[in-house]
């Protein structure tokens, strides 16, 4: 399993390095990326949520088994925002909070998590993963976005809740569970444009590397604070959550796991996006992702190696 999951984020580490190179060699530039970014936050990102709910074959194990990822994402996320606060501090005293606190509750579940579960358990662990996703996208505009733009009021929480992506795990949610057959062609056309997230997102933030490099990361200490509450904290407070909740409503191993490894990914490469959409310091998002995603190498196998040991 720990070999399988080196060479997947080794083979997502190659693609980044496209990323790179495209920025290098002037086949981009900076409103290039941000163009990507939308394409990629609101469109592919979107498609990806949708594909995942028409690809589950409705059964009443697995509904039962969605419904408690979908319950455990909610629960892991709130575990992971009270645990920040404190480390994190106020506000008034930080300018860039806001995106600290993004980069540690949301991780890079979509573009990492799926292929990553998918590559060592297999697609009915992604499945209990796309419950993961849901609440994932659900706080990502209701809360990440507020906390991004500093700006907390109920019409950026109702223009949020009524993206593209929220809608179409409606869509998605209301086929599955209402067995509403999808025209084939329709169902493909969906997969191809969501099968575009991961490979488009590890080019939008090698993209983002390549522009603002890592110049300057040493002199940002807090930078390491959100990374290790990313890649150490954020997983430990899931595993809480996951044998705390085990011990009450039984699930099995890909379930847990479905739930533990895209909370281990790095910082999410949707912070570099809201940052670019929003005009805010897309440089601290990227430079956030990269080292989170560059010590996420070790951090992964180890994390999920030492949690095994743990709860099993």
């Amino acid at each position: 399993m720990i070999q399988i999951l080196s060479g997947q984020l080794f083979t997502m580490f190659l693609m980044l390095l496209v990323g790179f190179v495209v920025f290098r060699t002037h086949l981009t530039n900076h409103e290039g990326n941000k163009t990507l970014a939308n394409i990629l936050l609101l469109v592919a990102n979107s498609a990806m949520l949708l594909d995942s709910l028409l690809s589950i074959e409705y059964k009443e194990t697995i509904l039962h088994g969605l419904l408690i990822s979908i319950l455990l994402g909610f629960l892991c996320h709130f575990a992971v925002i009270l645990v920040s606060y404190p480390f994190l501090g106020k506000a008034d005293r930080h300018p860039q909070i806001g995106i600290e606190r993004y980069m540690t509750v949301f991780s890079n579940c979509g573009f990492m998590g799926i292929p990553l579960v998918y590559a060592t358990f297999g697609p009915e662990a992604v499945l209990y993963l796309t419950g993961y996703l849901i609440p994932n996208n659900i706080l990502t505009w209701s809360y990440g976005v507020p906390e991004i733009t500093g700006k907390m009021s109920w019409r950026q929480v109702g223009k949020g809740l009524c993206s593209p992506n929220i809608i179409c795990i409606l869509i998605g949610l209301v086929c599955l569970l209402c067995r509403i057959p999808v025209e084939l062609h329709v169902r493909r056309a969906v997969s191809y444009i969501g099968s575009m997230t991961t490979p488009m997102g590890m080019i939008v933030a090698g993209t983002a590397l390549a522009e603002t490099g890592l110049r300057g990361v040493l002199k940002r200490p807090r930078l390491f604070l959100v990374t290790a509450l990313k890649l150490a904290a954020a997983p430990m407070a899931t595993c809480l959550i996951l044998i705390l909740t085990r011990s009450v409503i039984p699930f099995g191993e890909d379930i847990f796991y479905g739930i533990l490894i895209p909370s281990a990914c790095p910082a999410a490469t949707t912070g570099t996006m809201l940052a670019l959409r929003y005009d805010k310091d897309y440089q601290y998002a990227s430079q956030i992702f990269i080292v989170s995603t560059l010590l996420s190498l070790v951090s992964i196998p180890a994390m999920v190696s030492l949690i095994r040991m743990i709860a099993f």
